[in-house]
């Protein structure tokens, strides 16, 4: 039985949190700022949390239920946010002030995927996580789910990875293509050569161009979606083949100068025109969630900007000795990268025997 100071401390502690919390829209975007100021997310990650939490807040509107605080949002109101994720393709038209039709607005216009109903889950999950250790809230929503239902809340099914095999690059590489698609091809194509991300591509400038001692050219930049995390102050550094320096050296870097209205669904949309005038028509398989099982398309219909980074790791895996299917290690052992280092020289000829340079 609880004692009378318990009680008059718990209901003491239960009124703070009501009086000093924000209504849990506002303090969503407060804690998605703060995130972003501290260096927790850069700069990517920073816009997209800013829509997610737009999409609570259009699901607190619909719900009549935009001056809760996030002290009062249940768990059943976690699950109604759940389907409200995966189904708000049916409120677009139910609802139009809330999706104005303006340049760069993308609305759902189909159930979505389960990635992305994860990734908007696991927004609120920190941030509620947040609140409990900071003791705005005494109540984690998510902890009154299931082990087993959060299991599945959770769960992500990933494709097949989807990338170009040499031969197709080298397909694009050779084609003759319209003079509108020239930007798209350099930036696929000198995507492939360097395998970053493509925010990362387009931050480069000619002073990240070198040459080393052994007079390999190659291109050195700070990753901007881990810089903050590394525990030291480390470059990506990669060298740069023949066809990478032919695009550096006629556009200067300047990718996206004749193409002021540059977005990354205009070059996916270019993209995917790139691969199909290329004739690049593999069929690979996705997982539909709305019939539960496999769909076959071809590459150039699903082609996005995470393809080129995709092809360099695989073409780049695909001339590596596996140590560990040698037998030489068990599957995850460190001591591998404790015995060897592949410098820029070994990385050089890597990236040329995988290009077949």
């Amino acid at each position: 039985m609880m004692s009378v100071t318990t009680i008059f401390n718990r209901c003491f502690r239960a009124f703070h949190i009501r009086k000093n919390t924000e209504w849990i829209y506002p303090r969503l975007l407060r804690f998605i700022n703060e995130s972003h100021r501290d260096g927790v997310i850069g700069d990517g990650r920073y816009a997209i949390a800013l829509g997610k939490a737009e999409k609570l807040h259009r699901f607190l509107i619909i719900n009549d239920q935009s001056s809760i605080a996030a002290s009062e949002f249940t768990t059943e109101q976690v699950l109604q946010f759940r389907q409200f994720i995966y189904d708000e393709y049916k409120y677009v038209s139910m609802y139009p002030h809330l999706y104005p039709q303006r340049p760069g607005n993308r609305y759902p216009r189909k159930r979505l995927r389960d990635t992305t109903v994860v990734h908007d889950l696991k927004l609120l999950q920190a941030f509620f996580a947040e609140l409990e250790s900071t003791d705005e809230i005494h109540c984690n929503p998510f902890h009154k789910i299931s082990m087993e239902k959060r299991r599945v809340m959770m769960h992500v099914m990933y494709d097949a990875p989807i990338y170009l095999r040499a031969n197709e690059l080298k397909q694009i590489m050779m084609t003759a293509i319209p003079e509108r698609l020239q930007w798209v091809k350099d930036l696929f194509v000198l995507n492939c050569c360097i395998g970053c991300r493509i925010s990362d591509l387009l931050r480069l400038t000619m002073d990240k161009v070198a040459m080393s001692e052994d007079g390999i050219p190659y291109v050195h930049y700070m990753p901007s979606k881990t810089a903050k995390m590394q525990t030291i102050n480390a470059e990506v550094i990669t060298p740069l083949i023949e066809p990478a320096m032919e695009i550096i050296n006629r556009t200067q870097l300047q990718l996206m100068g004749t193409n002021p209205h540059y977005g990354k669904q205009r070059y996916n949309k270019m993209l995917r025109e790139l691969l199909r005038e290329c004739g690049i028509n593999r069929r690979v398989t996705l997982y539909n969630p709305e019939t539960g099982d496999n769909m076959y398309k071809p590459i150039w219909e699903v082609a996005t900007s995470k393809l080129a980074r995709k092809t360099h790791i695989d073409m780049l895996n695909k001339v590596q000795i596996n140590y560990y299917a040698a037998g030489l290690h068990r599957s995850g052992s460190d001591a591998v990268f404790r015995y060897t280092n592949l410098e820029l020289a070994d990385r050089y000829e890597l990236i040329k025997a995988a290009f077949r340079i």
